[in-house]
């Protein structure tokens, strides 16, 4: 069953000479239990299209549905509560709060979401599987890349989400991490019957999807 799809989407930016149109009637569905991933160059939209699929993004055109009700129909407020106990980010610019360690990262989703998250033992070893286990008493200006980013991947299982929304998770990951988290990400969908969407430019992921698509210019195809 699709919990998240698009309809015939179009995202315009700007008016007259300025105007750039980036996604072009778009359609999609993200079913539960499956790894979806979205593969193109930078520019070609992928970002964009995930910024709407997680309602933080209006459509020009078209109709974003997530578990059954458009975005649309639902209020400011609704959408805010859906995006804190539904949909899952793991964003580029990994938006890790500097002030706090890594452990303190996820006690402050504790604060905001208070239930449902995962429990101490399945966060353990979630950290353990991404490597990071030894980083919780660190700050995230002491973090390479790779380690910010698999805290952002962590993070954003931690609430439990019934989708998980990824903008180019493994951009700055080596080759053996890349496996874990191309497993882990399909294991989340499979195991725990998540819908996991993924755009990246990274080919090394193609093997853990269960579904490829391409984005060039703005349009989508399955491949």
């Amino acid at each position: 069953m699709a919990v998240l799809t698009l309809e015939h989407v179009d995202q315009v930016f700007g008016q007259g000479s300025a105007r750039v149109q980036v996604l072009h009637d778009v359609s999609f569905a993200a079913e539960a239990g499956s790894l979806s991933l979205i593969v193109g160059p930078s520019g070609s939209g992928k970002s964009t299209f995930l910024t709407i699929a997680g309602g933080l993004l209006t459509p020009t055109a078209g109709v974003v549905t997530v578990a059954g009700e458009a975005y649309q129909s639902r209020s400011a407020k609704a959408r805010e509560q859906l995006r804190l106990t539904t949909i899952g980010f793991v964003l580029q610019a990994y938006h890790l709060l500097p002030y706090l360690t890594v452990a303190d990262q996820f006690k402050l989703v504790d604060r905001i979401k208070k239930t449902g998250n995962l429990s101490r033992p399945a966060l353990a070893a979630l950290l353990a599987q991404l490597g990071i286990a030894d980083l919780v008493g660190k700050y995230p200006a002491e973090l390479s890349g790779g380690q910010k980013q698999r805290v952002a991947i962590a993070r954003a299982l931690y609430p439990d989400p019934a989708i998980l929304l990824a903008d180019e998770p493994t951009a700055a990951l080596d080759g053996p991490r890349v496996q874990v988290v191309g497993q882990l990400l399909a294991e989340l969908a499979h195991t725990r019957n998540k819908a996991v969407v993924v755009v990246t430019h990274d080919q090394r992921l193609i093997p853990f999807a269960d579904a490829v698509f391409d984005m060039t210019d703005g349009r989508l195809a399955r491949v």
